[in-house]
């Protein structure tokens, strides 16, 4: 299912492969020889979402991104990059030849240098800079610029990681309000965005011989 999302719609190639049952949203571009599987879910809620040449996306893997009234997260997928079934990825540039296993997660602002690896279940958290070649092993979770990485059971160092994030004000610039007000705010401002796909226009489903504005 192809869906037209604030008057963008996607573009694919038509060398491009899509599942029947894919769902692509808005402003994404697909490019060249990148296959697309069953159940995969890519919204452009704002920002664009750009996948490049000869990437596999699998089973069940969701792309997003996000914008906000003075945010904007894009999603970048270069070159021959895997992305595992059940992956999930927002805002973030993910390099050439990258490997995400199953259940990788990577969110707002990442970046994933070329030819790294995220293993199964592995998480690179908001605003976390890997660099080329790094290797996230199975369970384990990014922080930081420069990345530094912890396996499930260092939950002390997690937690504190993960509080550092000020996770409402990085993705939402909710400030100067209690803790419990924020986080209304932010709700506000999420279920507005979602509200606006009420309006969309769902095109004709795209073969891998049809193309639009390529």
């Amino acid at each position: 299912m192809h869906i037209e999302h604030q008057k963008n719609k996607p573009i694919i190639h038509p060398s491009a492969w899509v599942a029947s049952n894919a769902v692509i949203s808005g402003e994404v571009i697909v490019e060249e020889e990148v296959y697309i599987s069953y159940g995969a879910v890519i919204i452009a809620e704002g920002a664009s979402i750009h996948i490049k040449k000869g990437t596999i996306i699998m089973e069940n893997v969701v792309l997003k991104s996000s914008e906000g009234k003075t945010i904007s997260y894009p999603l970048l997928i270069e070159e021959h990059t895997l992305i595992g079934p059940y992956a999930y990825l927002i805002g973030c540039t993910i390099e050439k030849k990258c490997f995400l296993a199953a259940g990788a997660k990577v969110y707002s602002k990442a970046y994933i240098g070329e030819q790294s690896i995220i293993g199964i279940n592995g998480v690179v958290h908001i605003d976390t800079n890997l660099k080329a070649k790094t290797k996230v092993p199975t369970q384990h979770m990014a922080f930081g610029d420069p990345a530094k990485i912890y396996p499930p059971d260092d939950t002390g160092k997690i937690a504190k990681e993960t509080e550092s994030l000020n996770f409402l004000d990085t993705l939402f610039q909710v400030k100067d309000k209690s803790k419990d007000l924020k986080y209304v705010d932010v709700l506000e401002q999420y279920r507005h965005m979602l509200f606006e796909h009420k309006n969309e226009d769902i095109k004709r489903n795209l073969s891998s011989k049809s193309i639009d504005k390529w």
